[in-house]
């Protein structure tokens, strides 16, 4: 399950990688830093995110969805 955030946040921090390499090309010791700064806090967020989420997720769904012995039966 991905949500908006999740894939924005995503995002972001692939942009902070290629600004990084972006930065070495092209020597810029700013850069480099601001992509390796802008990554990591990219990373910790997503992982927050995520970690929200799958919370949430387990917190509505207290069953586990699974199929009905007649459902199953009838498929095959």
């Amino acid at each position: 399950m991905d949500t908006k955030a999740e894939d924005r946040l995503l995002g972001v921090a692939l942009a902070a990688l290629v600004a990084t390499l972006g930065g070495e090309l092209l020597g810029s010791q700013l850069l480099i830093t601001a992509g390796a700064v802008g990554f990591v806090v990219a990373l910790a967020a997503l992982f927050a995110v995520m970690t929200a989420v799958l919370a949430v997720s387990v917190a509505r769904s207290p069953e586990l969805d699974a199929l009905e012995p007649t459902a199953t039966d009838r498929a095959r």
